[in-house]
């Protein structure tokens, strides 16, 4: 079985899809709540400083700061360390984009009629139609807006999922129906080829969380990369010259701070350098 992500809208029955699925697969159901509390606990934060951090509007913060990108970079670690643990079923925000390049992940989007969300709205919270409209609205806008900034895509755009159910005529009993075959396909199979895959990709993310957290490399963005235990590690840092002599270390300071991982057998770095003054 495969592990699958679930993407939708503001009140469009996707933790019912996922609770469906769960049930009919034998999977675990893992949430945003649950995720956001763990990476809390990674970063030493709580759940409630994650949750803020990630949903509040980009409207409010020009650029991805460092002090965001641990928050992003934990829930991607959390999430790693499931796939490796086993499949699941997760509903929550971006999960395919923080699982993407990740073998054996069923991309499922989750689209419903803005009436049915309005009516949802309306009947579970008593909000009036209006304030349900415009709650929609500016939640749909929001998600938008941050993963363009965080990951450069459009939530909306098809070619991010494997399926894309839209609920105006499908039952969400039939939409569970749907994904539990495709689930089960060849294509979503665990072999151990995907086990390997499923293994490096958490250490790569393991070793990104300690660099997004060490005081002495948070400020830097790098990618990481992971097989069998070899690390690489590819990201652009300024000269030398124009820092402090702390940081003129910097190339030593990563390659210490990925060694402190569990799991990394051998460091490689691919580090260019830019003038930070032109």
């Amino acid at each position: 079985m495969p592990i699958i992500t679930i993407s939708r809208g503001s009140m469009s029955g996707g933790t019912a899809l996922a609770e469906c699925l769960s049930k009919n697969l034998g999977l675990p159901c893992i949430g945003r709540e649950e995720v956001a509390e763990k990476a809390g606990a990674l970063i030493g934060v709580s759940p409630a400083v994650v949750e803020e951090k990630l949903m509040q509007s980009p409207g409010f913060w020009d650029r991805v700061t460092a002090d965001r990108r641990r928050y992003v970079v934990a829930l991607q670690a959390v999430l790693a360390d499931h796939a490796v643990s086993g499949n699941f079923v997760y509903h929550g925000q971006a999960g395919h984009l923080l699982l993407r390049g990740v073998p054996a992940v069923l991309r499922v989007r989750l689209i419903a009629p803005l009436e049915v969300r309005v009516r949802s709205l309306v009947e579970r919270h008593g909000m009036r139609r209006q304030a349900a409209l415009d709650y929609i609205k500016q939640v749909d806008e929001d998600r938008l807006r941050w993963t363009r900034m965080v990951y450069d895509a459009d939530l909306r755009d098809p070619g991010l999922y494997d399926l894309v159910i839209n609920l105006e005529t499908l039952s969400l009993q039939s939409a569970c129906a749907v994904v539990t075959e495709a689930a089960g396909r060849p294509e979503f199979a665990v072999t151990p080829e995907v086990q390997a895959a499923l293994t490096d990709f958490a250490l790569a993310s393991r070793v990104k969380l300690a660099l997004a957290t060490h005081v002495a490399t948070r400020g830097s963005v790098f990618e990481v990369t992971a097989k069998g235990g070899a690390v690489t590690v590819t990201g652009v840092v300024p000269e030398p010259a124009m820092l402090t002599h702390v940081s003129s270390r910097l190339a030593e300071e990563v390659e210490g701070v990925v060694r402190t991982v569990a799991g990394v057998t051998g460091v490689t770095l691919d580090l260019q350098q830019f003038d930070a003054y032109h």
